[in-house]
């Protein structure tokens, strides 16, 4: 799976919010049956004027809502049983495990990259050492792969904890001017302070409508990975169930196996150095063993001192 930020999911949560903006809010003012009839009237508002009227606050709020968006379309996207467990993949597993073919399940695996063929290809490349080595390297790997989608999930529960403290900072900092501008002009109309009041409270709305939408989908997208994990698993121990071991033990399934099957030259190992045998050397006085020299006689087999064999040219 690719760690990096989803921008194809990214695009179309913008378009939806964009498109949530344009919508208009459009609230009835109530007439009063005792008052004499009047004409209703009724003031139009947008959710792009109510941001404008939240004040700076809504801009970081805008940001993380559209991250929050995106995490979301990411996991209904990615965390399905046929995005971790194709079908199709999982039928051609069957079928190489059944003829005992390991090494063509494990070119399955990585042609198709998925949860569960990610996990099971590190498993074949350790059958050959034995059973427990290819238990820990799934159980390991599981963990590994399972761990980058919590990760991502996480993130919602972080915004639906953040996102009302930003909302109840906009607020507080609103009151604050709200009171300031009390403070200098008096409250010669409430009705003022009353709008102003109602004015900063969008920052702390926004904030709550971004974390409950977020904290919801934690738990759900959470308890949903969980259930395609334990499915995926089950499929890869359904497969591995029968692998004989004990007849497998030394074989290299992977990319060693592929390049000897492939025709490819093993590697041979590096066989230590051994001494040359040189010829008897030339002395002044006559023929002298090389290694000790020790005067020898021409055609002699050997050293009579050291036992070194001699190669006479």
């Amino acid at each position: 799976m690719k760690s990096a930020f989803p921008f194809r999911l990214f695009m179309p949560a913008l378009l939806a919010i964009l498109l949530l903006l344009a919508i208009p809010l459009i609230t009835h003012a109530q007439t009063d049956p005792g008052s004499s009839p009047r004409v209703e009237q009724v003031e139009g508002k947008t959710v792009i004027s109510l941001i404008r009227t939240g004040g700076w606050i809504m801009w970081p709020l805008g940001i993380i809502s559209i991250w929050c968006a995106s995490l979301i379309l990411e996991g209904f996207v990615r965390i399905r049983i046929p995005k971790f467990a194709p079908a199709d993949v999982v039928r051609k597993l069957r079928a190489a495990f059944a003829e005992e073919n390991y090494q063509q399940a494990w070119r399955i695996c990585k042609a198709h990259p998925s949860f569960l063929t990610n996990i099971l290809r590190r498993g074949l490349e350790r059958i050959g050492r034995g059973r427990t080595a290819c238990e820990t390297a799934l159980g390991d790997h599981s963990l590994k792969e399972s761990m980058i989608y919590r990760t991502r999930i996480s993130y919602l529960s972080t915004i639906g904890v953040i996102s009302p403290m930003v909302g109840l900072l906009g607020t507080v900092t609103g009151m604050i001017r709200a009171f300031q501008t009390l403070g200098t002009g008096g409250i010669g109309d409430p009705a003022k302070l009353a709008s102003a009041i109602g004015e900063v409270l969008i920052a702390t709305a926004g904030g709550l409508f971004i974390a409950i939408p977020a904290f919801f989908l934690y738990y759900f997208l959470r308890n949903r990975l969980q259930l395609v994990i334990v499915l995926a698993e089950d499929i890869i121990n359904q497969l591995m169930v029968d692998v004989r071991y004990d007849e497998l033990q030394g074989i290299n399934i992977g990319e060693t196996l592929e390049s000897e099957l492939a025709g490819a030259p093993a590697k041979k190992k590096k066989e230590p150095a051994q001494e040359e045998k040189r010829p008897p050397s030339q002395s002044a006085t006559g023929t002298v063993c090389p290694q000790c020299k020790h005067p020898l006689e021409m055609g002699a087999p050997k050293c009579d001192k050291c036992g070194a064999e001699l190669q006479w040219g």
